[in-house]
């Protein structure tokens, strides 16, 4: 009886970790499938509603600084990450800790024009190159990064039992921003903000091209989907002893 139980359990971790690996790849196809246009030719059209990609430079008048490298860009995204023991014996992932957004109302131009882009920091999606830092569990971490451990309520120091244990306790510091002068593919839908076409809501703001953010994302999906199909195949195993 306690076998179908337990496969059970393994099957429904195994669905949940499946979808939280192909949930990226959703918006992918759609991207793929559009044109990728300029800002100048987003504002002519002006299509209330519209799903576009839209490629050109970042631009703004407000800035914000990056938590972990302190660089002044128009938006940014981190996450972190704690290697600790894991229930279905998998120790080299990072569990979460914390992770979070910032971003103003920034412009993306071209030669012609600007088009406004205001990302929703509740579905807001960054596929940029990501700064990285990582600390070991007995390493002190950069002023920066101890400070902002300091103020955040969801972190606190590594747990002293955590550090006992070898190879866990080391956190990942990941930081993405978008930087002014840069240029990026923005994908999302086109909205009229006192009659001004403007990018806003979900988007996907990516400094590679449209194939190379869908590799990019299955790349990450494989570990993932890997995993998941491990567990529903024990766990279907288990069922059925």
């Amino acid at each position: 009886m306690l076998f179908p139980v337990f496969g059970v359990s393994l099957v429904a971790i195994g669905v949940a970790i499946a979808w939280y690996g192909l949930r990226p790849l959703v918006v992918v196809p759609r991207i793929l499938r559009t044109e990728v246009v300029s800002p100048s030719r987003v504002i002519e059209a002006g299509t209330d509603g519209a799903f576009v990609v839209c490629r050109g430079t970042a631009t703004g008048d407000q800035a914000v600084t990056s938590p972990f490298t302190g660089k002044r860009c128009l938006g940014f995204e981190f996450e972190v990450g704690e290697r600790q023991p894991s229930a279905i014996g998998i120790p080299w992932f990072f569990a979460h800790l914390d992770d979070g957004v910032s971003t103003h109302e920034f412009r993306l131009r071209d030669e012609r024009g600007e088009l406004a882009v205001e990302p929703s920091a509740q579905r807001f999606s960054l596929d940029t190159d990501s700064t990285v830092v990582t600390v070991g569990a007995h390493e002190t971490p950069p002023k920066r990064i101890a400070n902002f451990v300091e103020v955040r309520d969801a972190l606190s120091p590594v747990a002293r039992w955590l550090a006992a244990i070898p190879g866990m306790g080391t956190r990942r510091y990941v930081e993405r921003r978008i930087d002014p002068g840069q240029e990026y593919v923005i994908a999302g839908r086109v909205e009229q903000s006192e009659r001004t076409p403007t990018l806003a809501g979900p988007l996907v703001i990516t400094d590679k091209s449209p194939t190379g953010l869908g590799l990019a994302r299955l790349k990450t999906a494989v570990l993932p989907v890997a995993v998941a199909l491990f567990l529903i195949g024990v766990g279907a195993i288990l069922i059925l002893i």
